[in-house]
């Protein structure tokens, strides 16, 4: 594995388990078994550590969807949202990608990298969910049943951080309740 991904790859581990405010460049080197030194020649700076593992992120996915978006067929709405939840939302850095978006809102720096980034992952992801579903990622319906997915989705990955309950499967429950619900009130029909 080459440096560079390597410490992606580490800046990823570390902002998913220490967050954004404990984010250290030095702890990265260490995970990633390379000298400050290293980690100095590829990344001059903190941000831009955090906004290349953002890319490398952002980057994996487009390619794991992109295979997605390979099905012979068309899904339905609740095959997408288990793709969503699967594929994005169980990602063992989900949660370090929403510390580096919130991160960005408060740092100029790294909010113009970290917006360039979520622009093209965002239109990516929505046309292939449109392309899964049969439709058009400019209609209506399907930009509102990506939006509800996403935030739904989003919710049911944070709240193990936030929830009183111990069940160990609080998040499969929450997710089998909101396909439910996807099922009752999302049906698309083939776009022309």
């Amino acid at each position: 594995m080459e440096t560079r991904e390597k410490l992606c790859r580490a800046a990823l581990d570390a902002m998913n388990e220490v967050g954004y405010g404990r984010f250290a460049t030095e702890d990265v080197a260490e995970r990633a078994k390379v000298s400050r030194g290293a980690l100095t020649h590829q990344f001059s700076s903190r941000n831009q550590l955090i906004i290349a593992a953002y890319d490398y992120l952002m980057t994996s996915w487009e390619h794991g969807w992109g295979q997605i978006a390979r099905y012979p067929k068309r899904l339905e709405p609740v095959e997408v949202t288990d793709l969503l939840w699967n594929n994005l939302y169980r990602s063992p850095h989900y949660v370090a990608s929403l510390e580096i978006m919130l991160a960005a809102r408060n740092d100029d720096e790294l909010g113009k990298g970290i917006r360039a980034i979520m622009v093209r992952w965002s239109a990516h992801r929505d046309r292939l969910i449109a392309q899964l579903l049969g439709t058009s990622a400019s209609d209506k319906k399907t930009r509102q049943f990506v939006q509800m997915n996403l935030c739904v989705l989003r919710g049911i990955a944070l709240n193990p951080n936030f929830s009183s309950e111990t069940s160990s499967n609080v998040q499969g429950k929450l997710v089998e309740e909101w396909k439910r619900i996807v099922t009752s009130d999302f049906h698309f029909t083939t776009k022309p």
